[in-house]
């Protein structure tokens, strides 16, 4: 170091002199300063503390009493929300109320009965006009609910329903006063009123619905009761005129019916017209008089053309009359209807027995009697409509003794629930243009003639027949059977009287007059009655293979397989033609073709025992031995005539 910069150093080092002792005092009292500076500076960050934990227990406070607030908030607007709603939903629930109210009054189709207007005394003794009104209601419940009709209830022009109730008037404005003034104002209400009164020596009791006119009905006050009853019917004849009808029919009242059925043919709305022409020809069929029953059908049929029954009655007349052509057509026309739409105007278990009906009427008209026969267990399973279950069990046996099927016509007989109203196999009160005489059917299948002709003798002298209107079916459905069946007994005589009786243009007549004379061997004069038959009915199989029939008989075969041919043509499944086609191509030495015929046969009359015979035969002439026996044996356990029974010992003691 050098001496000034030693000199320097010396000079900046406080010399421990008086100034020296002055610092030292200063610095002494600045440390008691610094050091209550210090103090208040503790106490200050203290107290700083102290607030800042009291301002933070504030925030607190205030941040909870904010949050509450907030809930409470929140909760006073959802209350005021549910409230909102609450009176919107109440306003939403009355318009609906109301808007329901407006549309049930709207279609209000009720029937309302009010208060009668009874005397006093009357009143006093308990016959007030409520009780009054009160039996008119119990009156036409009891008539509503006994009016069978195959008809649905939408085709009526004023349907109830059930809904038939006494007003009870009430005191002041009330929701009862409001709703029928919406009623009348908007609504189809019919509202019966009526009075009652003294009237002389007796009483007097009116009704009327809606404007109409008033009936009165007089009589002693004996018989109130009859006399609200009869105002009762006659309240729902005017307005329920077609249903009132069929009360009248089911209840042994058929002169009152007749009437009414006219009137409401002649006089009624346009949309019941069909219904009641229709129905009067219903009314002409029971007593017999099936020309006039046709007519009152096509009447009906002008007024309205799809109503299906209307087609399914005229297809019945034209059977009745032996007009069998017309009645294919009506009949496949009813099918149509009823299963194209014309379902919406029927009762549904009316709609499925009628198809099963005029399906076995259009298989019956076809010869595939073996189908029909298998459609009537479907009528079973459907609730019961114009004792529908018992008839068409007699049908199917009918139609399996015409497939030739024995065995299976006797296994289908009804059981008679009055044995008495029964005479060989057929109930008079079922007959049919195409009549199920199963017991006829099956001797005249067997050769039994004699059988035959001594049952349709006993149907003629059935006691009640004339009482049924089914008398008028002889002519068509059983005499031609009698003098055919005269006639293969050999008594031409008979035969030509009765069939003489029967009309020209009954397709039956015409077939049975040809062959009787086939069975006369009058060859040209039965192909004449042939050919008018096939003229009266071009699409029905019958007299084609009646004709061929014939023709094999006389040694003709070609024109006899030319005939099956067409009956084959018009009616596929029925099975006669194709068996006596097989016949015919033995007859020419193909034994070989026939095979397919009889093959054929077998799909529509499986159990027919000549079928199988002549089966076996031309298994025979084939070479077929061992198949031919099979045939055989089918035959021998099925019902065969006593000639059959004979071929068919001869053809296997012949060829073993």
């Amino acid at each position: 170091m050098s001496e000034d910069e030693a000199t320097s150093a010396q000079s900046e080092t406080p010399s421990p002199g008086p100034d020296g002792a002055a610092w030292a005092v200063l610095g002494a009292a600045s440390r008691e300063k610094a050091d209550a500076f210090l103090d208040e500076q503790r106490e200050l960050t203290q107290e700083q503390k102290i607030l800042v934990h009291l301002q933070a227990k504030e925030l607190a406070h205030e941040l909870s009493l904010r949050r509450w607030s907030h809930r409470v908030h929140h909760v006073s607007d959802v209350l005021k929300v549910a409230f909102e709603l609450a009176v919107a939903a109440i306003a939403v629930a009355v318009v609906v109320a109301m808007a329901a109210a407006v549309w049930a009054a709207a279609h209000d189709d009720a029937l309302v009965i009010e208060a009668f207007d009874v005397p006093a005394d009357l009143t006093a003794k308990g016959l007030s006009g409520q009780v009054i009104a009160a039996q008119v209601q119990d009156r036409i419940a009891f008539v509503q609910s006994h009016a069978d009709t195959i008809r649905a209830a939408s085709t009526f022009r004023n349907d109830w329903g059930n809904d038939i109730k006494v007003q009870i008037p009430d005191t002041g404005v009330s929701i009862g006063e409001a709703y029928r003034f919406l009623s009348s104002w908007l609504g189809h209400q019919t509202r019966v009123t009526g009075e009652v009164w003294h009237d002389g020596n007796g009483i007097a009791v009116s009704a009327r619905a809606g404007n109409g006119e008033a009936k009165v009905f007089r009589g002693p006050e004996s018989n109130l009761d009859r006399l609200v009853a009869a105002a009762a019917e006659y309240v729902y004849g005017q307005n329920q005129s077609y249903r009132y009808i069929m009360f009248l029919e089911q209840h042994d009242r058929a002169a009152e019916a007749a009437a009414a059925t006219r009137a409401l043919a002649l006089y009624g709305p346009a949309g019941e017209r069909a219904w009641a022409y229709s129905r009067f020809g219903t009314l002409l069929d029971n007593q017999g008089e099936f020309r006039r029953s046709l007519a009152m059908q096509q009447m009906a049929d002008r007024f309205d053309p799809d109503l299906a029954h209307i087609h399914v009655n005229m297809a019945g007349d034209d059977s009745f009359l032996g007009h069998n052509e017309d009645a294919l057509r009506e009949t496949m026309r009813s099918l149509s209807l009823l299963r194209n739409g014309g379902s919406a105007h029927y009762a549904p278990n009316a709609v499925a027995i009628d198809v099963v009906e005029e399906s076995v009427a259009l298989d019956e008209s076809l010869g595939d009697f073996r189908a029909a026969a298998l459609r009537a267990p479907q009528v079973q399973s459907q609730e019961d409509y114009s004792e529908a279950h018992f008839a068409m069990p007699l049908e199917a046996s009918h139609d399996l003794a015409l497939d030739h099927d024995i065995a299976g016509s006797e296994a289908a007989d009804p059981e008679y629930p009055n044995e008495d109203r029964a005479v060989f196999g057929i109930r008079l009160e079922d007959l049919w243009g195409s009549p199920p005489l199963p017991e006829v059917m099956r001797a005249i299948a067997l050769d039994q003639w004699q059988t035959a002709r001594d049952a349709l003798i006993a149907i003629e002298g059935y006691p009640n027949l004339r009482q049924t209107g089914n008398w008028a079916l002889l002519p068509v459905a059983t005499r031609p059977w009698l003098a055919y069946a005269n006639a293969r007994l050999g008594n031409f005589s008979n035969a030509n009287a009765i069939i003489a009786k029967t009309p020209d243009d009954c397709y039956l007549c015409v077939r049975m007059r040809g062959n009787i004379d086939a069975a006369r061997k009058k060859w040209d004069a039965a192909a004449w009655w042939f050919d008018d038959a096939v003229r009266q009915a071009p699409s029905i199989p019958f007299a084609y293979a009646d004709w061929g029939a014939m023709l094999l008989r006389k040694g003709n075969y070609d024109g006899a397989i030319a005939k099956f041919t067409l009956a084959n043509q018009k009616g596929p499944h029925f099975a006669d033609p194709l068996e006596m086609w097989g016949e015919a191509l033995i007859a020419k030495n193909r034994s070989d073709l026939a095979l397919a015929k009889f093959a054929e046969a077998d799909k529509y009359a499986p159990n027919w025992g000549r079928l199988h015979l002549k089966w076996g035969e031309a298994l025979v002439w084939s070479g077929k031995r061992d198949y031919a026996q099979k045939q055989f044996d089918i035959a021998a356990g099925l019902n065969l005539t006593p000639a059959e029974t004979s071929q068919l010992a001869n053809v296997r003691a012949a060829h073993g």
